[in-house]
């Protein structure tokens, strides 16, 4: 099977590939970076460098579709944000080859925070969702989040107060407890595998950098539930919080590759998970990236693999500092922080 990733600036489509490769997929990788992580691995047959979906949407499209039918691409696998440009080309590219994700309709459902709030509400479960409104409806006399209607990473997230220009925001009730994460990959309304993690470490305040796993009865089956409900194709990813009475929040949705992928054991192989039938049960391990759990949380750092480290490919270990150099570059370009910066070219925001 020729399989074609994009997103390869992640870790966690690095380490797909590498997942992929070792299953006898021929693995082709794509991104608008030109130091994406994937490119410096021997997971990749080849490697591609595409025009930005965010600020080139058109160049992308006819880029994305020539790749696509050169190379004959069986499997289209979008990983990061730049899903939502490929979700809108849904029609289009679903004609050359299949795609692992839903149309741009269906996903905005699951990325746009207020609309999942309120869609996850009604849909009566075991699993709560946090009272949210809209920015100009949100209450004054309690303790409130505020964050982008479209977001990641929780680079804007406000504990305190909105912002001075709160248009696109939404605010929810804070909800006080621990959180953790769940990643699961779907076809057809089915979930084929599932996996669980809590934070080690994040880098800053934002996106952990190791990972512990974990499980919830009542989370698992709130996600079978959303993936049957939409009959769901692709990544499915959920934030959760649990209260110390045991009572489970759901915050928000990542339609997309995550860190999950991660503490699913390298010996699960995952092509099955695509082509067969049935949920697998899922072998599980800590993990971590190395780098920013030194930086963050020294304490931590060495004490689970690494998952960007790999004696058989090691090229990716000694040429990140060339991506987060390049991270560092946009930012300096665009004002804004590093880790806001490793997906400012390909972000969705809203049509």
């Amino acid at each position: 099977m020729k399989i074609l990733l994009t997103g390869t600036r992640a870790p966690a489509t690095l380490d797909l590939a590498r997942r992929l490769a070792a299953e006898g997929a021929q693995v082709i990788g794509a991104d608008s970076m030109h130091f994406p992580l994937g490119r410096f691995s021997n997971a990749f047959h080849s490697h591609h460098l595409l025009p930005s979906p965010r600020f080139q949407p058109v160049a992308f499209g006819q880029a994305l579709s020539h790749l696509v039918e050169t190379e004959a691409v069986d499997l289209l696998w979008p990983t990061c944000e730049e899903i939502f440009h490929i979700a809108a080309l849904h029609d289009s590219l679903s004609a050359k080859t299949k795609v692992l994700a839903e149309p741009l309709e269906k996903l905005l459902l699951l990325h746009h925070k207020l609309d999942f709030a309120r869609w996850v509400t009604g849909l009566g479960n075991a699993v709560n969702a946090p009272a949210s409104w809209a920015s100009a409806e949100a209450p004054n006399d309690q303790r409130l989040v505020w964050k982008p209607s479209f977001s990641r990473f929780a680079t804007k997230t406000r504990f305190t107060k909105p912002p001075a220009d709160p248009r696109g925001w939404m605010a929810q009730s804070f909800i006080q407890g621990q959180e953790f994460c769940s990643w699961a990959l779907c076809v057809g309304g089915e979930v084929r595998a599932l996996s669980f993690y809590q934070a080690a470490a994040r880098a800053g305040t934002g996106a952990s950098c190791a990972f512990v796993p974990m499980d919830s009865a009542p989370a698992r089956a709130f996600v079978h539930q959303v993936a049957h409900t939409l009959g769901f194709t692709g990544s499915l990813a959920f934030d959760f919080i649990q209260q110390p009475d045991g009572r489970i929040y759901i915050i928000e949705c990542n339609p997309r590759l995550t860190s999950g992928l991660h503490v699913i054991d390298p010996s699960f192989p995952l092509l099955p998970s695509l082509t067969s039938a049935g949920e697998r049960e899922v072998p599980s391990r800590p993990c971590q990236l190395y780098l920013p759990t030194l930086f963050s949380r020294p304490s931590v750092a060495g004490t689970s693999p690494d998952v960007v480290h790999s004696a058989h490919d090691p090229w990716p270990t000694w040429c990140q500092a060339l991506t987060v150099l390049e991270f560092a570059a946009l930012a300096l370009h665009h004002g804004i922080s590093p880790l806001a910066a490793t997906t400012c070219d390909i972000e969705y925001n809203g049509p």
